[in-house]
């Protein structure tokens, strides 16, 4: 018998029988080297593809069958709601009170947010036909007060004019609307006012432009010299038709820096000022004195440029593009 050694194990060879080579190793257990674990993962994974290929499959062939469309809606909403900072205030109702008879000598308004936030507009005096100034309030506290500009808010003979003043709650000033005056301006914009009261610019306006939106944006500034605006007030209007006071959509607060949920709450009073939606017959007429001689644009660049406000014409495309309208837009109601 020949012995030899193959793969380092021990063979026995036969050399009167031919049979099969017969190792001393093979008998060991053998264990591959392989992630048993890993497999089974890997497995599991393509078994959920699999899965969920084949859903996919059969929603879209379910999809093709019955396409699904959209629902039909119909909106038409104008109500007006005063956003600050993250809070939306709605208006509110003002209770009936007969025998309170503080309401015809300081006549007041609020807003009011779900949680009972509001947002309070008094006047000082209605009784007194000099009193111009407003005072704001939150729900715990006095926000700040507005009142027009005077002849004493700037040097005499200059060219600044101060239009607005934006007091906080300890009356110190925190804003200023105002622009530079030029020889002549003043009788420009008396003219300019006696056509808006007869009606000739609204029919300037319809008659003589295809566009029917207006964009202006008002700078807000920190202090009477400043040449870079903190802020703008940008209005939308829409035009209605010859002879009416034009529409307006809304108005709103532009940072061109960071401003505090305060400061924000101090420019406020001014959106509602200017909304055209509260009249005097909530806060007398006064508020009507100081809605009028409050800077607003006329909707003529040349005019509007005295005052300092920037203006821009827009037709319903350009709009609905811009995002001045809301276009198709779909209420979301819970």
């Amino acid at each position: 018998m020949n012995r030899e050694s193959i793969d380092g194990g021990r063979v026995d060879r036969d050399s009167k029988d031919d049979g099969p080579l017969v190792s001393k190793g093979a008998t060991d257990s053998y264990e591959p080297d392989v992630d048993v674990d890993r497999l089974k993962a890997e497995l599991e994974g393509l078994r959920e593809a699999l899965k969920v290929a084949m859903e996919t499959a059969a929603g879209n062939a379910d999809l093709k069958e019955n396409p699904k469309k959209p629902k039909v809606f119909g909106a038409f909403t104008k109500a007006p709601i005063l956003t600050i900072g993250h809070d939306n205030y709605f208006k509110s109702l003002k209770p009936c009170t007969l025998c309170d008879c503080s309401e015809c000598c300081f006549p007041s308004i609020a807003f009011k947010t779900e949680t009972d936030k509001t947002f309070s507009i008094k006047h000082g005096c209605n009784c007194l036909p000099c009193c111009f100034n407003f005072s704001y309030f939150d729900s715990t506290s006095k926000i700040g007060t507005y009142s027009l500009g005077t002849m004493c808010d700037a040097p005499f003979c200059g060219e600044l004019v101060v239009d607005g003043n934006f007091f906080d709650a300890n009356g110190e000033r925190k804003f200023v609307l105002k622009h530079d005056s030029a020889c002549g301006d003043c009788c420009k914009l008396s003219c300019a006012g006696c056509c808006n009261c007869l009606g000739c610019v609204q029919c300037y306006k319809y008659y003589c432009s295809d566009e029917q939106y207006r964009l202006y944006l008002q700078p807000i500034y920190r202090n009477d010299f400043d040449v870079a605006p903190i802020a703008h007030f940008k209005y939308v209007d829409r035009i209605q038709g010859p002879c009416l006071s034009d529409e307006r959509i809304s108005t709103t607060v532009e940072p061109c820096d960071e401003l505090t949920v305060e400061e924000m709450e101090i420019l406020s009073f001014y959106l509602v000022l200017t909304s055209n939606y509260v009249g005097h017959h909530e806060l007398g007429l006064n508020w009507c004195r100081v809605a009028s001689n409050s800077p607003h644009p006329y909707g003529l660049e040349s005019i509007d440029t005295i005052l300092g406000i920037h203006t821009k014409y827009l037709d319903e495309r350009e709009a609905a593009r811009a995002n001045l309208v809301n276009v198709g837009s779909r209420p979301q109601m819970k």
